[in-house]
């Protein structure tokens, strides 16, 4: 934007009604001014492909276009198109959409709303009920029940059309991979989206013959949707790209779903889709929403890093947007690793197979609650987490009944996780066959999704590790090399597990290998039990 005009715009005194001050706020794609009790809002100059601002005449279109959109689900929020002109050194604004060779450029004047009812602000004061959710699903499900889509609109439905999006985010992102987004995650979420694709095609043809496909919304964001005690209002759609608009109405809700997942409000964001599915009298959602939660986290991962790239976005913003597209991509990992719903992960192994690695790692990316045996079986002695157990107490704490206590202390770590409706991790040997099972049998009350992950290694990489500890101040396990031999005698493999709750990984090759080896295992049984 032309300073003289940014800085226009930032006066008070440039408004026709007055206000008392400007606030600026500045996205990727547009320059959104606050002047109570009115919002106008400047579209860039901008051209990434997906969308094209690059001139006024575009602006001025998509102004209109965003006006008649959005009144399909805000009735009174948007007040129409005005007019910038310039004449001489000066700026005018006019609420009329003028033809002259003097507009310099064109914008949407908005209503503001009252902060308080934003379902962002209920969620931050912690007063988001699930009344105001049905009153969310109500409202969508007239929106998307009243459409009759035409040809145009179901072919976006077809792998093909949704595959064009997803080729141009993973296209659109690989400048920031290293920076955003490391290469592992790229290539995992990359591969589950593929593979959906390939080994869930029925699905998708599926949804074209209900006619799931429809006109949406396409940015159904928590900071979209206001709720006041009169009336639900959803607005700030997508104008400027028909196909991020059309689709199944699944892609629709999975921006809002996402968005409670993103915030921690995992059980609020199973209420909604639920309540979705029964009010659409939809099951197949339920099992494709979490496909299209992946892609509606990596797109918002997408915008974020673009913002981080502005050189007009101040230094401390741009530094704020890369982290949160760091989080987004997090998130989109997950969703193609382990889905949303509760899971189990379960990292056993070997003495020094590097089980705790892992495990840490996946703790860290996914924000996951891990519990780690050797830090219960410490903490219940109240012996130093960070030094090897003296030789003399070592007998005391490694008995039987010391071990029994320690994995119980875990098994309640599961009951307490999952009755809150969170993952979580467990990072211990799990060496007993008779302890796993006890475990699984605890799970299959639970009714919660499982998955041990054995880690593995070669008898070399497993001693180098151990006599490499005996330097080290910080680790928990008191396992050495002095006690290779007796704790490998007592391991007994998981034979007894199913493949479908059981992972094996080689963890003597470099980590990074190894995570990505591990991701697209995660990945395919994903896809797998998603079609059971």
């Amino acid at each position: 934007m032309d300073p003289k005009l940014l800085a226009f715009l930032k006066s008070p005194d440039s408004y026709p009604h007055n206000p008392e001050g400007v606030s600026h706020i500045q996205t990727h794609i547009s320059h959104v001014f606050l002047v109570p009790p009115y919002v106008y809002k400047f579209k860039k100059s901008v051209d990434f492909g997906f969308l094209d601002y690059s001139s006024l005449a575009k602006r001025k279109e998509f102004c209109h276009r965003e006006v008649e959109l959005n009144r399909r689900l805000s009735n009174d929020i948007y007040l129409g198109v005005v007019s910038v002109s310039k004449e001489g050194d000066s700026f005018q604004i006019s609420d009329e959409v003028l033809q002259t060779d003097s507009v310099v450029e064109y914008a949407v004047k908005m209503k503001q709303l009252p902060d308080e009812y934003f379902l962002h602000s209920y969620l931050e004061k912690g007063t988001l009920k699930k009344s105001h959710l049905n009153r969310v699903v109500d409202k969508l499900a007239d929106f998307y029940n009243t459409q009759q889509p035409d040809e145009q609109v179901l072919q976006y439905g077809e792998i093909e059309s949704i595959k064009v999006n997803t080729d141009e985010n993973f296209e659109q992102t690989k400048g920031f991979v290293g920076e955003t987004i490391d290469d592992n995650m790229y290539r995992g979420i990359q591969s589950f989206t593929n593979q959906y694709f390939e080994h869930r095609s029925e699905l998708f043809e599926r949804r074209i013959a209900q006619r799931r496909i429809v006109d949406g919304h396409g940015d159904l964001h928590l900071e979209h949707i206001h709720i006041t005690p009169e009336k639900v209002q959803i607005y700030d759609c997508i104008e400027f790209n028909d196909r991020f608009r059309y689709g199944d109405l699944a892609v629709d809700l999975a921006f809002l779903a996402m968005d409670l997942d993103f915030n921690n409000r995992w059980q609020e964001e199973r209420y909604f889709i639920d309540e979705m599915s029964k009010k659409l009298d939809d099951p197949d959602l339920l099992e494709i929403i979490d496909f299209y939660k992946c892609y509606r986290a990596y797109v918002k991962g997408k915008v974020k890093s673009l913002q981080s790239g502005e050189e007009e976005v101040p230094q401390v913003d741009r530094e704020k947007a890369a982290q949160k597209a760091s989080q987004y991509f997090d998130l989109s990992l997950r969703y193609a690793l382990l889905g949303s719903k509760p899971i189990v992960l379960i990292f056993m192994g070997g003495v020094g197979t590097g089980k705790t690695t892992l495990a840490k790692h996946f703790e860290q990316k996914f924000n996951i609650d891990r519990f780690s045996s050797d830090r219960i079986r410490k903490s219940m002695a109240g012996l130093d987490l960070q030094k090897r157990t003296p030789a003399e107490q070592r007998d005391k704490l490694y008995t039987q009944l010391m071990s029994e206590q320690t994995y119980q202390t875990l098994i309640e770590k599961i009951e307490k996780c999952i009755g809150e409706g969170k993952s979580v991790i467990l990072d211990a040997t799990f060496s007993n066959r008779a302890v796993r099972e006890k475990v699984i049998r605890r799970l299959g009350e639970l009714e919660t999704d499982y998955l041990f992950v054995e880690a593995k290694a070669a008898e070399d990489v497993v001693k180098s590790r151990l006599k490499q500890r005996e330097g080290e101040d910080d680790v928990v396990s008191d396992a050495r090399l002095e006690d290779f031999e007796t704790l490998k005698n007592r391991y007994s493999p998981p034979s007894e597990i199913g493949d479908e709750n059981l992972i094996s990984v080689q963890t003597d090759q470099p980590v990074e290998q190894t995570i990505r080896t591990l991701y697209f295992e995660l990945a395919d049984r994903n896809i797998s039990n998603s079609n059971r």
